[in-house]
């Protein structure tokens, strides 16, 4: 399985799963059904086609059916949805648990997962806001919830750092006393609501996963260049309209699943850095409607069309990043 062939990519993975938990839970408490289900429907739409048979080799599958019961439960807006998001949430837990282990090394790998996760909170929150306002509701909530997980976890993480970074931890929990003082210090529904330290908030969650990595001696390691990202989420893209002809629907929507998640997420924040902000949205929009023609069994053509408007934008990313 390419997109989370490594432990720290799996649990980052399900961390920011769980944090689309805590965005959904925070909508439930205010009584905000549709984002609520919004954020409950991420974990099984957005990201089980690509973590699935990572955790069958793990044995832990049985960790969708509590998913599908919170979502259920919102979709129909239960009396017994609270019940169910804890469930789905203890659910999440538990499977991080068992895929961390014990242990030095087991705190070495959440180190490197939470350091993922904390860049992966800057792309949503440089998504959702913009000149310290909020433009995308629902993306600054993802970025929300992934911090309410980056929050609980961290703590008990670089407590456990070596002597040798010490200094660095340090520099983390600073980090990220601001950020909780700042950006997040609470759940935001309304679109246009002002945010505290927006303006900074990238550059410390940047330094945050810097300090971290550095807390445990981890180098970042170098990813490919853009042409390369690109040229591979094209293929990915050509990959999955073959699965799809040959009747492999399912493993037509994991390679789908992939371009976007693992092909270009990836180049999401140097876009925005350049203030194509308009650009990533209409290509995650593009990216959705082939996943979702797939889901709804479209033709071969329909889906060929679908992927045609993806690597249209594609060259636009090219000429951006070039």
């Amino acid at each position: 399985m390419e997109s989370v062939e490594s432990e720290t990519a799996l649990l980052t993975t399900l961390y920011e799963m769980l944090g689309h938990l805590e965005a959904s839970g925070a909508n439930l408490e205010r009584g905000n059904w549709t984002l609520a289900q919004a954020h409950a429907a991420h974990p099984t739409a957005e990201y089980w086609a690509v973590i699935e048979p990572a955790l069958a080799t793990r044995n832990l599958t049985a960790v969708r059916s509590p998913l599908d019961g919170y979502l259920t439960a919102t979709r129909s807006q239960s009396v017994d949805s609270t019940t169910h998001l804890e469930t789905a949430r203890q659910a999440l837990r538990d499977a991080i648990a068992a895929i961390a282990g014990t242990g030095p090394e087991s705190t070495r790998t959440q180190a490197v997962a939470l350091a993922g996760l904390a860049e992966s909170i800057a792309v949503e929150f440089a998504e959702g806001v913009e000149n310290d306002q909020i433009v995308n509701l629902e993306e600054y909530q993802d970025a929300w919830g992934f911090f309410q997980v980056l929050s609980t976890e961290l703590p008990r993480v670089l407590d456990a750092a070596p002597t040798s970074g010490r200094e660095a931890a340090a520099e983390a929990r600073a980090d990220l006393e601001s950020l909780i003082r700042g950006p997040f210090d609470q759940f935001i529904d309304q679109r246009g609501t002002r945010v505290i330290d927006a303006d900074s908030a990238r550059e410390r969650l940047a330094h945050l996963a810097s300090a971290i990595r550095a807390a445990f001696g981890i180098s970042k390691s170098t990813g490919p260049t853009p042409a390369v990202q690109v040229a591979t989420i094209r293929q990915m893209l050509s990959d999955a309209l073959n699965l799809y002809r040959s009747g492999l629907t399912d493993q037509a929507y994991e390679r789908a699943a992939n371009a976007y998640l693992e092909g270009f997420e990836a180049l999401e924040p140097a876009l925005l850095e350049r203030g194509h902000r308009e650009l990533v949205e209409r290509l995650e929009l593009d990216f959705k409607a082939v996943r979702d023609a797939m889901r709804e069994g479209r033709s071969v053509e329909e889906i060929a069309q679908s992927i045609a408007k993806v690597n249209a934008g594609l060259d636009e990313v090219e000429e951006v990043l070039a």
